[in-house]
């Protein structure tokens, strides 16, 4: 693996960055409705990459534990640091919400799986993808929760949403594979055509998760930048310290998940959050920062300036300057 900074940039954060880019600027000068790729990429595809990566991978349940513990352990202290320093600088009740979602949900599946793969190869795929997979039931938990604050909707509905996401059953069903001895590749031929076919529409997940990014980003009105550095330390800052003690504290057997579990942390503010404040942040007055603008505008500024934070994050950990 690379050890240089260029190295790690050029191998890991290069190929993001270009596919992005070419996003960005499709969606520049086409007029693209993004919602029906994101919901083929979220349906189809990723509940393919899950299913073969984890159906396939080497590793034993013991690193899938503590990957599980590392997640929540993560979420739950930046939940914390954020509502604290939030409160110290006076943020109003109505942006504090915003605030903790981008600092404590990291973009761990449309950055950070491709990312991983990059920069880990097939094992640091498969954590990505169960990183991504824990992650999303702490965000339709806990971030409904923080999301609805000071609102009279009912938040149900959106937990409710767990269950509807194939992502979800794609892993189940894999485990269950792997614990009953009963994996697709058995050796017949019809098993392996099977498990192709399951790959080949898992990988083109990768790329189109990635123009996903650099669409969204075309679409992002940049607005309070001023207020975008409190949660911009946070999450490119903070974040990845928290997550390298939590490496530390839980031991991982295997220097990649531990790599891999930091990189996933270390990945800009998420943006299923958004979709959540957009459903339940709280009305705000005319002369207010809009909770959902706010947002949109820190996981615009993250994901920019995280280039530097993860290629210099990437040259660390496959220089084994930590792990």
């Amino acid at each position: 693996m690379p050890t240089s900074l260029s190295g790690a940039f050029t191998t890991a954060v290069m190929p993001i960055i270009a596919v992005a880019v070419v996003g960005y600027l499709f969606a520049r000068v086409y007029d693209v409705d993004i919602d029906p790729l994101n919901t083929v990429g979220l349906y189809v595809m990723i509940p393919a990459l899950a299913f073969h990566s984890i159906a396939t991978t080497p590793l034993g349940g013991g690193e899938v534990l503590k990957l599980t513990a590392g997640v929540l352990a993560y979420a739950a202290i930046m939940v914390v640091i954020a509502g604290a320093v939030g409160r110290f600088l006076g943020t109003s009740e109505a942006l504090l919400g915003a605030l903790i979602l981008a600092s404590a949900f990291p973009n761990s599946g449309f950055i950070g799986i491709p990312l991983s793969e990059f920069a880990f190869g097939a094992i640091g795929r498969t954590m990505a993808v169960l990183y991504l997979t824990v992650q999303n039931v702490v965000v339709y938990t806990l971030g409904v929760y923080i999301a609805s604050r000071g609102t009279d909707r009912d938040p149900r509905e959106s937990v409710r949403e767990i269950f509807r996401l194939p992502l979800i059953y794609a892993v189940i069903l894999a485990v269950l594979f792997r614990a009953l001895g009963v994996l697709p590749a058995d050796g017949s031929a019809t098993a392996g055509a099977i498990m192709a076919t399951i790959q080949m529409v898992g990988d083109a997940a990768i790329p189109l998760m990635l123009l996903i990014v650099g669409m969204k980003l075309a679409e992002t009105d940049i607005q309070a930048l001023s207020k975008t550095v409190t949660p911009t330390v946070l999450k490119l800052g903070v974040a990845p310290i928290v997550a390298f003690a939590i490496a530390l504290v839980l031991g991982f057997e295997n220097v990649t998940v531990a790599r891999t579990f930091v990189i996933e942390s270390a990945t800009p503010a998420a943006t299923v959050p958004l979709a959540l404040l957009i459903e339940y942040s709280p009305e705000v007055g005319p002369d207010e920062i809009d909770p959902a603008e706010y947002l949109s505008t820190v996981i615009f500024v993250t994901t920019v300036l995280s280039i530097g934070v993860l290629t210099g994050l990437v040259y660390v950990l496959q220089a084994g300057l930590v792990f």
